[in-house]
């Protein structure tokens, strides 16, 4: 787990960089394009890729144990080829019909959207799937080097070109395209050696199905209720609103997810690994141990984000985004309760039930659409928050009462209890330091280090039991 947190810690630096200097180069406005870049790309990820690749990470071992994986993911990308073409199509039809604005010119749609939906798809399913099999060295590599890449592309073609957000994303494609190649050869080249030549049978196709359609619509609402808010904005409020409250809301969100996939890099391909049967007692012990490390230290992540609020946009964003930082509390809750329906999400993929996940998805969808086109003209910004926080946590308590009864899914109270505990305390830590120093680059630079020092000491005592359980 080590190198996995090392590789993280570093990718959330290039992270840092990546906001830091993106807000510095991009104006509000243009970091709005951005962020509406990024809903289409994830709309269509999410709708037509996510669910059939999870279903992948879900067989990955079987398929490799019996030399099937090379002839399975032909299918898959031929698959992500057409839905790429799918893609472009409904895009243009959305664009035509003035159902979105994306404040571009049409020849970049093609590029930015169905390009980053293409090569932002083999990246992230390559490079994943070594951790999966187990080459976490390659994983962690790759991980950094698309992060990297992609950073010094996008800067060097804004520097360079235009201070625009097509220019930006385009950097990014870059990076991604890059590790992408890299990855692809070195994932195909650890593979297990075919057995026999394979092709998917109609059960195969069913069972498919039966897991994926439930997972897409899940998602897909999943994205009306997280990302929309985007689209509802920019002709409420403007771009330049949009783009100050998505960076704001992005620094929660950024630093959830990265702690987050520190833990799913390290847990996932044991989860994985250990529900790959269907020993309902082995899976609801793999559960455990996925959630019981998950939930305790991601609240303390929560505490920290909200203690350092202010000092982590001054840090964190350029100066045009400084007011941003009313806008982080909401991300933080409502990322918090995205990412507990992610892990209850789990026991409906361990189950292979995942039409548990309909409901939760569709009543989040509908509650954050309504309390924005409700709240927004009253209380513009901070109504969007208030918005996707109240549905994010409707969406988490359903997901909770739709898979609890599948297996036994008990956390460990008093973990939960030492984290909040933790939590408050790194909250009075802050605010003692912040009266007792004047408000400077230099004072939050010292807010920051003190709050994150005292922060990762307590994370190390709440995970220090994993780290001994799998050492024995």
């Amino acid at each position: 787990m080590i190198l996995i947190i090392i590789g993280r810690a570093v990718q959330f630096l290039l992270l840092f960089a990546t906001l830091k200097i993106s807000t510095t180069l991009l104006a509000p406005a243009e970091m709005a394009k951005v962020y509406l870049f990024a809903a289409i790309f994830s709309f269509f990820a999410l709708l037509f890729i996510n669910p059939v690749g999870m279903f992948i990470n879900r067989r990955l071992h079987a398929w490799n144990n019996a030399g099937r994986v090379q002839d399975y993911l032909k299918y898959y990308w031929s698959y992500v080829l057409v839905s790429c073409l799918v893609a472009l199509l409904l895009l243009e039809l959305l664009i035509q019909a003035e159902l979105i604005e994306l404040h571009t010119e049409t020849r970049w749609i093609s590029v930015i959207i169905v390009g980053t939906l293409l090569f932002t798809t083999v990246n992230q399913s390559v490079i994943p799937w070594l951790n999966l099999l187990g080459y976490r060295n390659w994983f962690v590599g790759f991980s950094l080097g698309t992060a990297a890449a992609s950073l010094i592309a996008a800067t060097l073609l804004v520097e360079l070109i235009s201070q625009r957000a097509e220019y930006w994303q385009s950097g990014l494609l870059i990076g991604q395209l890059l590790l992408a190649c890299l990855g692809w050869r070195v994932f195909y080249s650890r593979l297990n050696a075919r057995t026999q030549t394979s092709q998917p049978t109609i059960l195969h196709v069913n069972t498919l199905l039966k897991f994926a359609w439930p997972v897409a619509l899940s998602v897909g609402l999943g994205w009306f209720q997280s990302q929309s808010y985007r689209f509802m904005m920019e002709p409420g409020l403007g771009l330049h609103a949009l783009g100050l409250f998505a960076a704001g809301y992005g620094i929660s969100a950024g630093i959830i997810s990265a702690f987050e996939q520190v833990f799913t890099a390290y847990l996932q391909p044991i989860f994985y690994k250990n529900i790959s049967n269907d020993n309902v007692h082995q899976q609801s012990g793999a559960w455990r141990e996925y959630a019981g490390a998950m939930f305790p230290s991601l609240i303390l992540v929560s505490f920290a984000i909200y203690a350092t609020a202010p000092e982590l946009t001054r840090i964190m964003l350029g100066p045009d985004y400084w007011s941003a930082s009313q806008f982080i509390v909401w991300g933080v809750i409502a990322e918090l309760a995205r990412v507990g329906s992610g892990i209850y999400g789990m026991v409906a993929h361990a189950r292979m039930k995942t039409w548990l996940l309909l409901v939760p998805g569709l009543a989040g969808a509908c509650l954050s659409v309504a309390l924005i086109w409700w709240l927004m003209p009253m209380y513009g910004s901070n109504g969007v928050g208030v918005a996707l926080t109240i549905s994010a946590s409707a969406a988490f308590i359903l997901t909770y009462a739709f898979t609890r009864n599948e297996f036994a899914a008990n956390l460990p109270h008093g973990k939960l209890i030492k984290s909040m505990l933790m939590g408050s305390a790194l909250l009075l830590l802050a605010e003692i330091l912040r009266e007792a120093m004047q408000a400077s680059l230099l004072a939050s630079a010292v807010l920051l280090s003190a709050t994150g020092s005292a922060f990762m000491f307590f994370q190390f005592i709440l995970l220090r039991p994993l780290w001994q359980g799998n050492k024995t």
